[in-house]
Order: C-alpha cells, then sequence, then structure tokens
C-alpha cells in the first residue's frame, strides 16, 4: 500500500495508524485486522526516528501491559528481505511486551515503501510529542532527502506550521556538542537557534557554555548575539531597564521567538506610526525569513 505524494499524512494517519496513548482502546472496526506475531520474528525500523528511549517509562508501560495486556496493536509490514516482519509503528510497546516476557504481540500488517514507513514512523512520535528538537530535525531532512519535498510540501504533509519546520532544520547546522546538548534538554531549541547567527563554531560553544553556567533564557541569549555582532551599537545603547510600552516589548520577543531572528519594533505613541525591522547574519539567512514570509528571491 504506497501512500500518495500529495497525501497530508499529519492529519490522515488515523486512517493507518490510529494515534492514541500507549494504552487506549481501539475499537471492533479497528481490531478487525489485528494478529499475533512473535516478539522474536520482528525487527526494529530502521527509520525510527526517536534514538533515547526512558528506561523508567518503558518499565512502567510493561506494568500495565502485564496487567491489562496489549491494548493497542502495533503496525509492522513483511520483511522484504528475509523472514519475519519490520516495525513500523510501537517500539514502546514491544519494548515494553519483551520485557514482560511476552512472546507475542498483537499487530495489524502493512504493505508499505521505506518512504512511507520513515515518514509514519515520524508522525507518530511528532502526535505523541515523543521526539526532542534535534531528533525532529534529523527526520525531517531524512524524509525531505528520500521524497525530495521542500520544506513547505513536508509541513503540509506532517500538519506543522512552515516556520516551526524550518527552523527546527536549521538546529542541524549547529556543531555536534550543541546539538547533543539540544538532544539532552539541556538547551532549549529557542536558545539554541540565536548560536546559528554566531559566524565562528567556537565562538558558539563558549557562548552555550555562558548560557549553561549562568541560566540565560532565549531573549537573554538573543541580547548577547546581537551584541557581540554589533558591538558599536552595544556602546552606544544607554544603559538600565527598557522603558518602552510592555506591549512593543512583548511583540518583539513574539516575533523573535516565531521567526528565528533579531527583531526591533519602532512606535511612535504620537502619531501610530512606526516599523518592524528583521535582522540576518548572511544571505542563507536572509532567504530563510523570506521563506518564512512566503516570499523568494
Amino acid at each position: 500500500m504506497a501512500l500518495g505524494k500529495g497525501k497530508v499524512l499529519g492529519r490522515g494517519l488515523g486512517n493507518l495508524i490510529p494515534v492514541k496513548d500507549d494504552q487506549t482502546e481501539f475499537s471492533k472496526e479497528e481490531q478487525a485486522g489485528v494478529r499475533e506475531i512473535k516478539v522474536t520474528e520482528i525487527l526494529p525500523n530502521p527509520h525510527q526516528p526517536r534514538k533515547q528511549f526512558s528506561d523508567q517509562t518503558i518499565q512502567e508501560l510493561s506494568h500495565t501491559i502485564v496487567e491489562h495486556g496489549v491494548i493497542q496493536p502495533i503496525v509492522v509490514q513483511k520483511n522484504p528481505s528475509g523472514p519475519g516482519f519490520i516495525l513500523v509503528a510501537g517500539e514502546r510497546r514491544l519494548r515494553a511486551c519483551k520485557l514482560a516476557g511476552f512472546a507475542k504481540i498483537p499487530a495489524i500488517v502493512r504493505d508499505l515503501s521505506e518512504a512511507d514507513m520513515m515518514e509514519l514512523a515520524l508522525i507518530e512520535n511528532i502526535q505523541r510529542e515523543n521526539l526532542n528538537p534535534m531528533e525532529e530535525a534529523l527526520a525531517y531532512q531524512s524524509i525531505i532527502d528520500k521524497r525530495g519535498l521542500k520544506v513547505t510540501d513536508l509541513a503540509t504533509r506532517v500538519g506543522k506550521n512552515r516556520a516551526t519546520v524550518s527552523n527546527l532544520l536549521r538546529l542541524l547546522g549547529l556543531p555536534k556538542p550543541i546539538q547533543d546538548l539540544v538532544k539532552e534538554g539541556k538547551l532549549t531549541e529557542g536558545q539554541a537557534r540565536p548560536l546559528l547567527s554566531v559566524p565562528d563554531s567556537k565562538k558558539q560553544w563558549e557562548v552555550a557554555q555562558k548560557i549553561l553556567l549562568e541560566g540565560w533564557n532565549v531573549r537573554e541569549v538573543e541580547n548577547f548575539v546581537s551584541n557581540y555582532l554589533n558591538p558599536e551599537r552595544k556602546e552606544s545603547k544607554p544603559s538600565g531597564p527598557d522603558k518602552r510600552d510592555p506591549s512593543i516589548i512583548k511583540l518583539e520577543t513574539k516575533l523573535r521567538n516565531k521567526f528565528s531572528s533579531k527583531v526591533e519594533v519602532s512606535h511612535n505613541e504620537t502619531n501610530g506610526k512606526g516599523k518592524i525591522t528583521f535582522s540576518y547574519a548572511n544571505l542563507e539567512d536572509m532567504e530563510r525569513l523570506l521563506d518564512n514570509f512566503g516570499l523568494k528571491l
């Protein structure tokens, strides 16, 4: 069963893999195509985007399965290159069953292409909110490479905002040590993105260490990077608290977070006029901003 290129999987995934909590019971119609398969016959999904699994949550799920059984079947496909099956969705359930000592697990068998497997595994994890930002970014890049999609097309397929997907993909441009900090949850996506504007990888790492040591929030990281890139502006700026209208400051923060860019809002209270200024680090960064605006060079 191949999926059409225009299929919006993010919205239609339930037709193939009903996305529910791990122990949410299926209807009789959903259970109709289920069969029991030996856990030893199931190979891992080579395109599983999630690389880290919590031992504690697997153990908790295992206890639930011992108590109530496997209520939601996993999804597999026949192994095209040998005996057995390849897992498509449900790795946590499979791991929990193995931990519980189960010999078999209920499964739905589907006929899928390699690209479909990759995409469905990603979407299941996204809809369950199980992926860290780097895992999600790597999975998006894999699908783009495999299917030859544009960012806009991929965002539509997975039911995500284009800017969200674009900003996640940008994280792949960070040095691996910083990517690892994001994977481990030590840096948030918002804290890491401003580092992309710093041209030197050594300096990026230094700033990352400052973020960890001093506990900077997203705005503090953005301000530091902005001052680093524009030292003359830092010197000319008067010190002290920002005395502007709080709603203007809030708007700037929202725009910075949405577009992952330095943004300045100038507003004249007298005549109501003003301007919004977006800054970019290089041509590639400018192209990213234009793409987020829905524009092309």
